[in-house]
């Protein structure tokens, strides 16, 4: 059972809120990762098709200035300085990049740029200095206009005969700015959708929660609707999937709690029908004793009433109790005994003196034989039979006692030379589900002694029976499996029927 604790330490949030939250979440994730990967893979093709763009002009420059000739005269240039102009000239530099060309002392850059960044490197005396003083021939340097990503090389041709050699250098830089803002934008935009695809499936997800979550309510309202006195409300069952087969089990659940409250009422009530016959008609034997007119003689055999029917409460109180602890899984503790000895136990208590006077008892069979089952129990069951029997017979008449071996079953029987039952009235002792005991039948000794043999038998995974006809007289009996290690009980699933049963046999 859960305690308050326990339900205060629980979730307050619905269930529905935390199957639409998990999924937003997930979602959520799912989409932050593929929209930083995409502009993580973008950010790299940027810096990749700089470095590709800057590799070819540079190596372009290096061809152009290993040949030294000018395109329109063939000829040899006769400066680096005009060797420079004429390279630029030529070149149609790329969105972002910037070419610079450094020779004789003057920097020049390309006047057909798609856009002003190698002016801005040109007017950069600061960042254009640091990459022609730096050792490396390429890199990555931060500028007021963002990262820059530059190679340079160098060219050199011979002077005159005694001359010095002419020096150029070249810079080839990719101002990444504006493409990142670029990234940036299209990311803003991939975050607007996934936005958008988030909210369409929490939307989607309150929805399919509504309906997965509907069996649960409908669940929730059934046992809201469940009272002591109405336990008929059930599941509606809608389709084949987990959430009908959860309702099936809800029903079954709800069946077996049902027949188990029918089954307590019905033992509630025949505990009350068997102990009121009795206490009226010992209240009845008590007035009688306070009247003065009753006599010596009539006193005695009222006294002797009054003690048969405390006896006869009593015993009903000791069946009642057996029939009660018959639902523990331990009612029966199986052990391997000698069958010839439980019934040889068995008849020598019931012919012992002062236990059933005037009654004669005879073994007629006793089966050579060990079984599985639990001495007590079924020696408990057997002096119910016996008592049955004695009722059923005259002073002097004689009782047999018996077991047999069928087979793997054991059988204990007690049989009688009295009047044969009615067919239909011997299967009813054992299966129709009857009202009260009457007159007749409380005369005769069946108070609750069968419903107890029923469920000593059952417990032993057997059945009870009885056996009548003309001239036979009337043999009740039951019969057990014999190998048996562990003897059923009363299943949970069983317990209401078996109790049912048990007592509609007896009432």
């Amino acid at each position: 059972m859960q305690t308050d604790t326990e339900a205060q330490q629980g979730s307050s949030v619905s269930a529905r809120l935390r199957i639409v939250g998990w999924i937003v979440l997930t979602t959520a994730v799912a989409l932050l990762a593929v929209t930083a990967t995409m502009r993580s893979i973008m950010t790299a093709q940027i810096a990749e098709a700089a470095n590709v763009g800057i590799a070819q002009e540079i190596d372009e420059f290096r061809t152009f200035a290993a040949e030294a000739l000018d395109p329109t005269t063939a000829q040899p240039f006769t400066s680096m300085h005009s060797l420079m102009e004429r390279y630029l000239a030529r070149q149609q530099p790329m969105a972002g990049e910037a070419i610079v060309a450094k020779a004789e002392g003057k920097v020049a850059t390309t006047g057909n740029t798609a856009d002003h960044e190698g002016r801005l490197l040109a007017q950069d005396p600061v960042l254009l200095g640091r990459i022609l003083a730096s050792e490396k021939t390429s890199g990555v340097s931060n500028s007021d206009h963002g990262t820059v990503r530059w190679a340079k090389a160098v060219a050199q041709e011979a002077g005159g005969q005694n001359g010095p050699k002419q020096q150029g250098q070249l810079v080839v830089a990719h101002y990444i700015a504006g493409a990142q803002e670029r990234v940036d934008q299209q990311a803003v935009l991939l975050f607007g959708i996934a936005g958008g695809g988030l909210a369409l499936t929490a939307g989607i997800a309150w929805l399919v929660s509504r309906q997965i979550m509907r069996p649960i309510h409908s669940m929730s309202e059934t046992a809201a609707s469940i009272t002591a006195n109405d336990l008929s409300a059930r599941v509606p069952v809608v389709g084949r999937d987990d959430l009908a087969q959860l309702a099936q089990t809800v029903n079954s659940m709800l069946d077996r709690v049902e027949t188990a409250h029918l089954a307590q009422r019905h033992f509630i009530a025949e505990a009350r029908e068997h102990l009121h016959n009795p206490q009226r008609e010992l209240a009845a034997a008590l007035s009688e004793l306070n009247s003065d007119a009753v006599g010596a003689q009539r006193r005695q055999e009222v006294i002797a009433t009054a003690q048969n029917l405390i006896d006869q409460m009593g015993q009903t109180l000791i069946d009642l109790e057996v029939l009660a602890q018959s639902s523990n899984p331990d009612f029966v503790q199986p052990s391997l005994v000698s069958v010839g000895e439980v019934t040889a136990d068995v008849a020598a208590a019931a012919a012992r003196p002062g236990a059933y006077p005037h009654r004669q008892f005879r073994i007629q069979e006793s089966a050579r034989a060990q079984a599985w089952l639990d001495p007590i129990r079924v020696s408990e069951a057997m002096h119910q039979l016996i008592h049955n029997a004695v009722a059923h017979t005259a002073a002097g008449e004689c009782i047999r006692i018996g077991s047999t071996i069928d087979g793997d079953q054991v059988s204990f029987w007690v049989a009688n030379e009295g009047p044969a039952l009615d067919p239909e009235r011997a299967k009813a002792l054992f299966e129709t589900y009857r009202s009260a005991p009457s007159n007749e039948d409380r005369a005769a000794g069946m108070g609750l002694g069968l419903a107890v043999v029923k469920a000593v038998a059952q417990a032993h995974g057997g059945t009870a029976w009885v056996e009548s006809g003309e001239g036979i007289g009337a043999r009740f009996g039951f019969s057990l499996p014999m190998d048996n290690h562990d003897a059923p009980g009363a299943q949970d699933g069983q317990l209401p029927h078996q109790l049912a049963s048990m007592l509609g046999s007896e009432s």
